[in-house]
């Protein structure tokens, strides 16, 4: 199955679409689009460093309703633990994969390695997130603030 991501201009916002046959291929589909957004992903180096992100249960109590179950609340979580990388660790996600023992690694490299190429987002809104299965693919739509 076919698998890829677009930023959609969004008013003063960044509107992120993901589609892939698998549920971790689209979150990762999902995280990719939303480091696009503002790093240029063809010049960075190789990964240094790994983060693990639960993808059942609450990840830290990130939350942000509906459960993890829901696939909402999972797909803002992915994409707050993208921002929170980079704006505590300064640590860029370069590369998504799912985990040996469920999970997704979340692969990370220096922010300073990386070139900026667009406004850093700030946070996830809830409202219109949307992660489910349609017609046999799995989907993912955010808006995030820049």
């Amino acid at each position: 199955m076919s698998r890829g991501h677009r930023a959609v201009p969004h008013t003063a916002d960044i509107a992120l679409e993901a589609w892939a046959g698998g549920r971790e291929e689209c979150l990762a589909e999902a995280a990719r689009a939303l480091v696009e957004s503002f790093a240029d992903l063809d010049t960075a180096p190789a990964p240094d460093g790994e983060v693990t992100f639960p993808t059942t249960g609450d990840p830290g109590g990130k939350d942000s309703g509906g459960g993890m179950e829901s696939g909402a609340g999972l797909l803002i979580a992915l994409l707050e633990e993208v921002i929170y990388q980079v704006e505590v660790h300064g640590r860029v996600v370069v590369d998504v994969r799912p985990g040996k023992e469920g999970g997704l690694r979340l692969a990370t490299v220096p922010a300073e390695t990386v070139e900026q190429v667009g406004a850093m987002p700030k946070a996830v809104t809830t409202h219109g997130v949307r992660f489910d299965r349609e017609d046999g693919k799995w989907r993912a739509r955010a808006v995030v603030d820049v």
